[in-house]
């Protein structure tokens, strides 16, 4: 971080996801996480987020967002198999998204295309 030219401006901290992460922060991120985890691992992660979030905390989660429609062509929906056979996880639709913000107390504020096959879902502490 001594080269990078916003060092001054941000911290980078390791940490567990499932048991605590650093409180206060203007921003957290989950890059290509949650499609790793089932639902329930996924609220855990979530709720351990929200839990150290402030009211104006955002917390971006950058994940591939499945159309609701099964038969719309998705350049995740081949990962999505990966998913489902490598790992626990899987990709989601928006709809599933919100039903693991919400008991995780976390609500889905907006959601923006990144013009690639991922999006940025921004979420507030409930």
């Amino acid at each position: 971080m001594a080269h990078c030219p916003v060092a001054d401006r941000c911290t980078t901290v390791a940490g567990n996801f499932f048991h605590d992460v650093p409180s206060g922060a203007d921003v957290y991120v989950l890059s290509h996480i949650l499609h790793d985890w089932d639902d329930e691992e996924c609220r855990t992660i979530l709720r351990t987020c929200a839990a150290a979030m402030t009211t104006a905390s955002r917390l971006l989660i950058v994940e591939a967002v499945l159309p609701d429609n099964d038969g719309t062509a998705h350049p995740a929906r081949m990962l999505d198999l990966v998913m489902l056979a490598v790992l626990a996880g899987r990709e989601r639709t928006l709809g599933e998204y919100q039903r693991i913000l919400h008991p995780a107390g976390l609500r889905l504020q907006r959601v923006s295309s990144t013009g690639s096959s991922v999006s940025v879902l921004e979420c507030v502490v409930v």
